[in-house]
């Protein structure tokens, strides 16, 4: 089984970074190919420029990383997303890795004016860290749970996902209780 991890966070001093290899250890013990996009440590450009457009309606790639990125998507069997929270949401970082790698024709396609995802990608897990609970989010529309879960992963083709979140990032008991939780979904 081949999982790929996309992580978001430019330091790699970060407990986010220490939860990228721990979640990469956790996989690795059970047999499956670990493939990481680093999407900070890449020099990935989240940025839209014209020349992406120009070729974006034809489901094709100006972007060099981009394309590497679309075909290991299409290779996983799993998908982890391992970023912190900034302002209720993803790093710009990742949200340019929606708009410039999710393209029609590569991971989604239409039918009847209804998108239908292409991966089959069986799982996913979101992993986040932040200094607010998830009760927030619940306020704010549950951006991780209804749009990055049950919309953009379920429209390329991701039915199953879990989301595991650090609330507390700074304080020890909440980061272990979290550490356990990611042990559990990795078993």
């Amino acid at each position: 089984m081949k999982t790929l991890v996309v992580y978001a966070h430019p330091w790699d001093g970060s407990f986010n970074h220490f939860v990228l290899d721990k979640v990469s250890e956790l996989l690795e013990n059970q047999g499956k190919t670990v493939d990481v996009i680093d999407l900070n440590k890449d020099g990935f450009d989240p940025v839209m420029h014209p020349a992406d457009l120009k070729v974006f309606a034809r489901g094709e790639y100006h972007d060099e990383l981009a394309k590497s990125y679309v075909e290991k998507l299409k290779a996983a069997d799993e998908l982890v997303f391992v970023f912190p929270i900034w302002w209720y949401g993803e790093p710009a970082i990742l949200k340019g890795f929606y708009d410039k790698v999710l393209l029609k024709g590569q991971v989604y396609h239409e039918v009847d004016h209804q998108m239908k995802g292409l991966l089959n990608t069986k799982k996913a897990t979101i992993i986040t860290t932040a200094n607010i609970d998830k009760t927030i989010f619940s306020y704010l529309g549950d951006p991780i749970k209804n749009v990055l879960a049950g919309g953009i992963l379920k429209t390329i083709g991701v039915e199953n996902c879990d989301w595991i979140h650090c609330p507390t990032v700074h304080v020890e008991e909440a980061r272990n209780k979290f550490l356990s939780e990611i042990e559990q979904n990795f078993a």
